[in-house]
């Protein structure tokens, strides 16, 4: 399962960015079955990776905001927001823990980001762990990465100039190496291409001579693209070596990502390069739960069970992959929060349900808190600073460009049961009136 950070939808050439070249995950994606309606459980990573690994919805670990990120109202803000768990409790199965019970071998490398000390990996499932820790982020993408002996697991394996994502990835391949001859899961998490946008200048370069035009601000940036093209690079890497190991036939490889891409410019401290990219067709990015915030890649390669390239228009998310796995591995825990998607790699079809989203918080990127829902075509999306719906038909409107929800009452109400009946089951906590709000910065 190789899940990158703040990939967005649109930034793959076979997703259709005429910029990127990933011919690694084009290959991937034609060597399997490429989903164009897969979404995160969260536009943010800490809740977007809660869900990843225990097939739960963000509310119900009750982490439904970046973890250290929920901070107190000010008087700018006319919601207080509800708080959130800083880390992911260890009473909650994940799918390591899962797969142990069926005597897999397990190993989670690089970002985690669900809390530290007592909450690390190696104590929710794995028994490898490397990088995985409370940080969000890496100081930079170039050797030490991070402070001098935060992570020697990295520094020690690792000299000046080298790159992050390729250091991750070496160390997944001796991972993979070593357990070549058993049943094994291996969680590998780039934190690639969050920011600081940092890339190696060969790649900049590359980039910039194609573009050719420095003068006009395109979108992405040229640093971002040479980002993702280094995670296609090592993707290719990690095929490369299960071939020779004679391990793709029955390998599943799962490649996603856990948020939108970042549209908007960041924070001083990392604002470099940024705003990087644009989520294409896609309204808004990563922080905002419309579809750039939300929709990603994902792509599912499994020779001996998926027949090649498939496209798959089905909706689905994030929570739905423990139970996938469930089912594949025959193991006895599932969760109600998602579905299995096994009956899709064989081309069957799932029962029609409604997806829910819940971000009851201000985002970073200046998002405000809302919740949505979708069921087939249709998405709703509720304010709740000024208790405003819009809607919209994704089929005839994937860039949420046109709000039917005046047009189509009747659709807007049966949406907004049904996402309130959801809320409700999950006991979703909500923002309350700020008493303090002067509307002054």
């Amino acid at each position: 399962m190789i899940v990158a950070d703040d990939l967005g939808w649109f930034d793959l050439a076979s997703y259709g960015n005429d910029f990127i070249e990933t011919p690694h995950l084009d290959q991937l994606a034609s060597q399997g079955i490429r989903f164009t309606n897969a979404y995160a459980a969260a536009p943010l990573c800490s809740p977007s990776r809660a869900s990843l690994i225990t097939g739960l919805h963000p509310v119900s670990v009750n982490i439904t905001e970046h973890i250290h990120g929920n901070q107190p109202a000010g008087p700018n803000q006319k919601l207080i927001t509800p708080p959130i768990a800083q880390q992911l409790d260890t009473t909650y199965m994940t799918i390591a823990e899962m797969l142990k019970k069926k005597n897999y071998h397990t190993a989670f490398i690089g970002k985690w980001h669900l809390g530290g000390g007592k909450y690390k990996p190696e104590y929710q499932g794995f028994d490898v762990n490397i990088a995985g820790a409370w940080n969000g982020l890496p100081n930079s993408f170039f050797y030490p990465f991070f402070p001098i002996g935060q992570k020697p697991e990295l520094q020690d394996t690792s000299k000046e100039g080298d790159y992050l994502t390729d250091v991750l990835t070496d160390h997944a391949i001796s991972y993979i190496k070593q357990k070549k001859d058993s049943s094994f899961f291996l969680s590998l998490n780039y934190y690639s291409p969050h920011v600081p946008i940092e890339a190696k200048d060969s790649l900049v370069k590359k980039y910039a001579a194609k573009r050719g035009d420095t003068t006009v601000n395109k979108m992405p940036d040229v640093h971002y693209a040479a980002m993702v093209e280094s995670i296609d690079f090592n993707v290719g890497r990690i095929l490369a070596r299960l071939d020779e190991l004679g391990l793709s036939k029955n390998t599943i490889v799962l490649f996603t990502s856990d948020n939108g891409g970042l549209s908007v410019q960041e924070v001083p401290a990392f604002a470099k390069h940024t705003p990087p990219t644009d989520n294409g067709m896609l309204r808004a990015g990563k922080g905002y739960l419309y579809e750039g915030g939300i929709r990603e890649p994902l792509i599912v390669r499994w020779p001996k069970q998926i027949v090649s390239g498939q496209v798959n228009n089905t909706p689905v998310i994030a929570q739905d992959f423990l139970n996938t796995i469930s089912d594949i591995t025959s193991s006895a825990y599932k969760t109600t929060d998602g579905v299995s998607l096994l009956p899709l790699f064989g081309g069957d079809t799932i029962n029609t349900r409604g997806l829910l989203w819940h971000l009851p918080h201000y985002s970073p990127q200046h998002g405000k808190p809302s919740s949505a829902y979708r069921e087939k075509n249709y998405k709703i999306i509720h304010f709740y600073e000024d208790d405003h719906y819009e809607l919209y038909d994704l089929e005839q409107d994937v860039s949420e460009s046109t709000d039917l929800s005046l047009q189509q009452p009747d659709v807007l109400d049966r949406l907004t049961r049904k996402m309130n009946d959801e809320l409700e089951r999950l006991d979703a906590k909500l923002p309350s009136p700020n008493p303090a709000y002067t509307g002054k910065r």
